[in-house]
């Protein structure tokens, strides 16, 4: 009985070790984002705009996020179909331990760093599943701005609670987010989890300026949006809101 007893706690023991083993803390995830431009753009809109006309179905690009533990860096990655500018200078560094965010964005032709808070969405939870990338995912609904739904799919086996375009807070990393109102879609389309080079996992810097917060940083822009004058009715609400928007 005593050795029975032995063996059935060496057994469970390493199964428990093996099963721990499963679960991934450190890796690379590529993001496809998809916006549909039908969808954006009004009928109206694109007759009286030749270059929305032009544009294709859906806007394609792509977004890296390099991830240890609870500490993550979020970049552009390969190019897609996207009309926008590549710019792989804009960066956010994400650090869940402290809640804190510094994104390198850029405003008015100059870089700024920008210190945030991570964003906090409540989120309801579902029971449906999807496997995105090869790998099983849940569902859950949040909202953002009161009144913006967010659609969100989780990989309770990728410990970390992070996710594209600054999102967290599920109990394992987001593979898949869409916002029906923004008729935009973002989801893991290869996730790495070996070779790692996690040096890249820093905060941005610029050679010029400093640290902002986000309200200093909001200050600052509303003169300059102010002096420019095509921003009719720019508030300082109007500007924090976009400056925590999406970061790339």
């Amino acid at each position: 009985m005593k050795y029975f007893f032995i063996v059935f706690i060496f057994l469970f023991s390493a199964t428990g070790i093996a099963a721990a083993q499963d679960f991934v803390t450190r890796g690379k995830i590529e993001y496809e984002v998809k916006r549909n431009n039908k969808r954006m753009y009004t009928a109206q809109q694109r007759a009286e705009n030749q270059w929305i006309s032009a544009l294709p179905e859906f806007d394609i690009s792509y977004r890296d996020l390099i991830f240890s533990w609870n500490q993550s860096i979020y970049q552009w990655g390969r190019k897609g179909n996207s009309e926008q500018v590549y710019n792989n200078e804009i960066a956010a560094y994400i650090n869940l331990d402290k809640q804190q965010i510094i994104k390198k964005q850029r405003f008015f032709d100059d870089y700024n760093l920008l210190e945030d808070s991570v964003k906090k969405i409540k989120w309801k939870f579902e029971n449906e599943t999807r496997k995105i990338a090869g790998w099983e995912c849940r569902k859950a609904v949040g909202r953002i701005y009161d009144s913006i739904y967010v659609v969100a799919f989780y990989c309770p086996e990728i410990v970390p609670q992070g996710g594209p375009e600054l999102f967290t807070g599920l109990p394992g990393m987001i593979l898949g987010v869409a916002i029906p109102r923004y008729y935009t879609t973002w989801f893991a389309t290869k996730i790495e989890i070996a070779n790692i080079d996690e040096t890249k996992i820093i905060p941005p810097v610029i050679k010029k300026g400093k640290l902002y917060s986000k309200k200093e940083l909001a200050d600052i822009l509303l003169k300059k949006y102010k002096e420019a004058g095509w921003w009719k009715d720019v508030t300082l609400e109007k500007v924090l809101e976009n400056i925590s928007g999406y970061i790339l």
